[in-house]
C-alpha cells in the first residue's frame, strides 16, 4: 500500500486528492495549518508552512512525510501575503521530502502558468522552479481552470456582485475556457504519485525543467456559452452581459493561452458538472 501525504489536503483540490487516494486503498495523511472541523478520516499533521521558525516548520514536515511514498502539494494563497506559500513553504515542503526520503513530490499548478505577468500566475510558476531545484524528485501536473472558476463571475456572492443585483450575469468578454472537474485532476495527482502518467499524459520538461504534465477540460467553450448554460442549470432569469476583465489575467484568456487542446483528458464537462451541483 503506498503512503501519500497531501499538503493542504484540508483545502478544496486537496480534499478531492484526499477521497480519490483513499478510493484507491493508499494510506494518506493529511498537513494542513489548521483541523478541520468535522471527520477528515485521513491522518492530520498541523503545519503552518509560513510560520517564523524555518527549521521547527521543515522538522515538523519531514516528520509527517517519514515514510511517504509521495507528497502532493496542493497549497494554495490567493492573498498577496500568502502567495509565499508557493515560494518559502514549497521550499520547506521540498527541503523535508528530501530529507524524509520521499520517493517523489507532485505539484498542482496552472496550465501555461509560465506564460503571464498574472502576480498569482507568476507565484505558480516560482513554485515550479522552487520544486525543480529541490532535493527531492518532482513531478508537476498543470490543470486548465476547475469548472468551480466561473464562480467568481456569475455567482451572487461574486467579486462582480453588484452587477447580480442589478439583474444582470456577467462574463469576462471575448474568453474561452476548458475548464476541468476537480475530480478529473485529483485523479491526475493520484495517478502521478503513483508514478504513472497523470491521466495517460506523459511528462515532457517543462520551462522549471521538471517533469509537467498538463491536462484539460473535455471541451473549448466561449464563456458566454458557459454563462448561458449556468443561468439554465440555476433557473436564474439574470441577463448575461459580458464585462472587461482588465490587467495581465484578461490579457491572458483573451489571447487563448489558457487553452490546451491537445490535451483535452477531462471526463466531466461543464454541463455535466452543472447537472451534478
Amino acid at each position: 500500500m503506498t503512503t501519500i501525504v497531501v499538503v493542504g489536503g484540508t483545502g478544496h483540490a486537496g480534499r478531492a486528492v484526499v477521497r480519490e487516494a483513499e478510493a484507491r486503498g493508499h494510506e494518506v495523511r493529511v498537513v494542513s495549518r489548521r483541523r478541520p472541523e468535522g471527520p477528515l478520516g485521513a491522518a492530520h499533521h498541523a503545519v503552518d508552512l509560513l510560520a517564523d521558525d524555518d527549521a521547527a516548520v521543515i522538522a515538523a514536515l519531514a516528520a509527517a512525510f517519514d515514510g511517504a511514498d509521495a507528497v502532493v502539494d496542493t497549497s494554495n494563497g490567493m492573498a498577496p501575503g500568502a502567495q509565499a506559500v508557493f515560494t518559502t513553504g514549497a521550499r520547506r515542503v521540498a527541503e523535508a521530502a528530501g530529507r524524509a526520503g520521499a520517493g517523489r513530490v507532485v505539484v498542482l499548478s496552472i496550465a501555461a502558468v509560465d506564460r503571464s505577468e498574472y502576480p498569482y500566475y507568476r507565484a505558480h510558476a516560482e513554485q515550479e522552479r522552487v520544486y525543480a531545484a529541490g532535493p527531492a524528485p518532482v513531478t508537476v501536473v498543470r490543470a486548465t481552470q476547475f469548472h468551480e472558476f466561473l464562480g467568481i463571475f456569475f455567482g451572487a456572492d461574486s467579486r462582480l456582485g453588484a452587477w447580480s443585483r442589478l439583474g444582470l450575469l456577467p462574463y469576462p468578454r471575448g474568453c474561452r475556457f476548458q475548464t476541468i472537474d476537480l475530480r478529473d485532476v485529483a485523479r491526475a495527482l493520484v495517478d502521478a504519485a503513483q508514478g504513472d502518467d497523470p491521466l495517460g499524459v506523459a511528462p515532457v520538461p517543462g520551462s522549471s525543467g521538471a517533469p509537467t504534465a498538463t491536462v484539460g477540460g473535455p471541451q473549448v467553450l466561449a464563456v458566454r456559452t458557459m454563462a448561458r448554460a449556468w443561468r439554465r442549470a440555476h433557473g436564474s432569469r439574470r441577463v448575461p452581459v459580458g464585462v472587461p476583465l482588465p490587467g495581465p489575467l484578461g490579457e491572458f484568456f483573451r489571447a487563448g493561452r489558457n487553452l490546451v487542446p491537445d490535451a483535452a483528458v477531462g471526463t466531466t464537462t461543464y454541463d455535466d458538472w452543472l447537472a451534478g451541483r
